[in-house]
């Protein structure tokens, strides 16, 4: 199947698909759901050499019609994030589905626990690998579904944690008709009650919260047009939420003797005593010395670098003793945390390193609320 009939099915099928959804269940089967449906809002089609991928992104208190977004990647490797040269946790095979689960290395697993007690309530079944593994393996053939899966892969002491909507992988060897009958088939499997392509929130404490700026905001909407500031004030409850975390201190600038200074996104003071310094690698904004914003050139790469930066700042006593002045806040070692576009996987990270991106984050202040 070419790219462009890729992109054509894709956009036809999910879009009369959770239109269909969004006009008929929460009306006629309002009272049997659990709580409000949640859509995704955008349409994101990757091509590689061999593989076509699809996945269904952001999360929307409302259906509204899916923006398509086209890119390429190197191989389907690289848009999983997975190291081609060892062996997979999971070897995907012809037409497998895994729904509601969590695919993990060890090193991955182990950091859920112990810095992510919250995402407990998102976990539903565990397939763990052993030592380095890359996550997935697939296989030419196959047709393979990870519907609301957390996928947490690691590198080293590095971990990458991304929840999934919905993604497909299809091998580029099969036919339109054959892909767009295999899609027929998935949703009318499905409990009625189910979609794919859905998550359904239980009523009470979370309804309140889906009225949210970012929430109203959909996937990434509005960000182009936000500054950093803007956006940790727009978020500060769901990064509390999400982390655990009992103080925000929003753009610190942190001070060194030699007169330079640092100047992470945020700093998190976590329930715990702990603390995750951070910057955000999403398409922000920033204001010029000379009061103008602009588009920040924030890339993974360069975030990557910023946040090991600050870890090194914390290692100096005089440095801690600016920080515990200037923002109330005792620092020693602290957690690193970049925050991503939800598609971004760096082929490449720094270590102790933790990797999240902003749909995982919307989803993990959620389910701490669930």
């Amino acid at each position: 199947m070419k790219p462009t009939e890729f992109v054509k099915v894709n956009s036809q099928f999910w879009g009369d698909h959770l239109k269909s959804v969004s006009e008929h269940l929460p009306g006629s089967h309002g009272r049997e759901l659990v709580g409000p449906l949640l859509y995704p809002r955008q349409l994101v089609l990757t091509e590689t050499p061999d593989w076509n991928i699809l996945e269904l992104v952001g999360i929307s208190r409302e259906f509204r019609s899916l923006e398509v977004r086209k890119q390429k990647a190197v191989g389907i490797d690289e848009y999983f994030g997975a190291d081609p040269a060892v062996g997979p946790v999971v070897v995907l095979k012809t037409d497998d589905r895994y729904q509601d689960a969590t695919i993990a290395t060890e090193l991955g697993r182990t950091a859920l626990e112990s810095r992510f007690p919250g995402i407990q309530r998102m976990v539903g079944r565990e397939l763990v690998g052993t030592g380095e593994n890359k996550l997935l393996g697939f296989a030419p053939g196959n047709y393979s579904a990870l519907e609301r899966v957390l996928l947490v892969a690691s590198t080293e002491s590095s971990v990458r944690i991304r929840w999934t909507f919905l993604a497909i992988a299809i091998h580029r060897s099969e036919p339109a008709d054959k892909y767009r009958e295999w899609l027929q088939q998935l949703v009318n499997q499905a409990p009625h009650l189910d979609p794919v392509g859905t998550l359904a929130v239980p009523r009470g404490q979370v309804e309140p919260l889906l009225k949210a700026e970012p929430f109203a905001a959909t996937y990434q909407h509005g960000l182009h047009k936000t500054t950093v500031g803007e956006f940790l004030q727009q978020h500060e409850e769901i990064l509390l939420g999400a982390f655990e975390a009992t103080q925000l201190v929003r753009e610190p600038v942190l001070e060194r003797e030699d007169g330079t200074a640092v100047t992470p996104d945020f700093i998190l003071e976590r329930a715990d005593g702990s603390h995750i310094v951070g910057d955000l690698a999403l398409p922000l904004l920033e204001t010029g010395k000379d009061g103008k914003k602009r588009r920040r050139s924030t890339t993974a790469a360069d975030g990557q670098q910023r946040v090991a930066e600050y870890a090194e700042y914390f290692k100096s006593s005089a440095n801690q003793d600016f920080a515990k002045t200037k923002y109330g806040v005792e620092i020693t070692e602290p957690r690193k945390l970049l925050v991503l576009a939800t598609s971004e996987n760096p082929a490449e990270t720094t270590p102790e390193l933790e990797l999240i991106d902003y749909d995982t984050i919307l989803r993990l202040y959620l389910a701490t609320k669930s």
